[in-house]
């Protein structure tokens, strides 16, 4: 570390300007997971129990990728099949590649949701019917589980609201896939 380093760290609070500003950040997307957790369970109410409150989780360095801030929402309604399935709605950083993104410089910014412990047969079928209705929706291998990711790359405020309307009503339509 340079002396200039530190001493421009100190200057004007910059160093707690920058701390402020990723709390406002984090939270910022956090209130948009939970708006989009909110209309992806009011697309599909019998999969979910009304009143369960979701996980929340940020980490600024995970094991897999760069970033993330996600909700998991645990699907125990009268429609979810048996077991341990979750709605999982998130803000991935991820390097361009994991997701054979060779078009994005820099991270890939994936803002999707993914059903984890959905069983293969089930991602499948959503895959088909994704690539057959043409959705405006990616779709990838999870870098966290063995789940299908159902994302747009996202790079402003307005590409998130877009990315929302869009995967809501993909699981609008395609939802009803994982119920029992």
């Amino acid at each position: 570390m340079t002396d200039d380093f530190l001493t421009n760290g100190l200057t004007n609070d910059r160093y707690l300007k920058a701390l402020r500003l990723t709390d406002q950040f984090q939270a910022e997307i956090e209130s948009i997971l939970r708006q989009f957790d909110q209309r992806m369970v009011d697309a599909q109410p019998d999969l979910f129990e009304p009143g369960l409150n979701p996980d929340v989780k940020t980490s600024e360095s995970p094991r897999n990728g760069l970033a993330f801030h996600r909700i998991n929402h645990q699907m125990t309604g009268p429609a979810s099949p048996s077991g341990n399935q979750k709605l999982n709605v998130h803000l991935y950083w991820m390097p361009p590649t994991e997701y054979d993104r060779t078009d994005i410089d820099g991270a890939l910014r994936a803002f999707g949701y993914k059903i984890k412990n959905a069983a293969t047969d089930k991602d499948t079928r959503v895959v088909e019917q994704t690539r057959a209705g043409d959705w405006a929706v990616e779709i990838s291998n999870n870098p966290y589980d063995s789940n299908k990711v159902f994302y747009n790359h996202v790079s402003s405020r307005a590409d998130i609201e877009d990315a929302v309307d869009t995967l809501v009503d993909h699981f609008a339509t395609v939802g009803d896939v994982y119920s029992k």
